[in-house]
């Protein structure tokens, strides 16, 4: 029987859409396998989670100054406004966090992240209720947003020596960071992360944006030599 990753081996669970690691309406691209979320997760987030975040909370702000995914008619964009009033929910946490659990399914598989180890913040994210997760975890800057795109969006994972902390950005202005579980191997005693950078369609992981800095630097490094 095929698992979800959200909802486990719940009974009847379809599996015929993708659902992508950083939501379409904030410009994500690429999507997990067919296989990986069922058809009822996906909806779930789309009607309670990722809908009251993307339409009520500070995010708006980032939708509204760097665009929609989809360009609105020239009628919509009259009556753009700002949220009444700008909250720091716990359901814009649990949308956050599942950012952060769908990140690491692309970056570690669908088996890494049905782990029993990962249950509490599973359940979490699906029902609520943790205060816990809903505080933030540390106060320490774990990412240099000056590495990252313009207005990207990221989600880098590392090991703190007592939980795995998934450190979430939006539009590298707003984050969150969750203690997800106690530490149990050593996938990210070296960080490792997914970057939506939107704004030139692409995205790609920690590892690969590192690799695109060394050899920038260093060709900055041999033409300095040529001169």
């Amino acid at each position: 029987m095929n698992k979800c990753i959200y909802y486990k081996d719940k009974n009847d669970l379809t599996f015929t859409n993708r659902e992508h690691i950083f939501p379409k309406a904030i410009g994500g691209i690429q999507r997990l396998d067919i296989g990986v979320v069922s058809d009822q997760a996906n909806k779930f987030f789309a009607n309670n989670l990722e809908i009251k975040t993307l339409r009520e909370s500070e995010i708006v702000i980032g939708r509204i100054v760097n665009g929609y995914n989809k360009k609105p008619s020239k009628e919509k964009q009259k009556y753009r406004t700002l949220p009444e009033s700008l909250y720091n929910r716990e359901i814009d946490s649990r949308t956050l966090g599942k950012i952060a659990f769908n990140a690491l399914a692309k970056l570690k598989g669908k088996n890494y992240v049905l782990k029993p180890e990962f249950d509490k913040f599973r359940n979490w994210i699906m029902n609520g209720n943790n205060d816990w997760y809903h505080s933030k975890m540390g106060k320490e800057i774990l990412t240099s947003t000056q590495i990252m795109p313009a207005q990207s969006h990221y989600c880098i994972f590392i090991d703190d020596g007592e939980y795995i902390i998934a450190d979430v950005c939006i539009y590298n202005y707003w984050r969150k960071m969750f203690g997800i579980c106690k530490t149990f191997d050593e996938s990210f005693v070296i960080p490792q992360g997914y970057i939506c950078d939107w704004k030139n369609k692409k995205e790609y992981t920690l590892l690969e944006l590192m690799h695109k800095i060394a050899e920038s630097e260093e060709l900055k490094y041999q033409q300095g030599k040529e001169l």
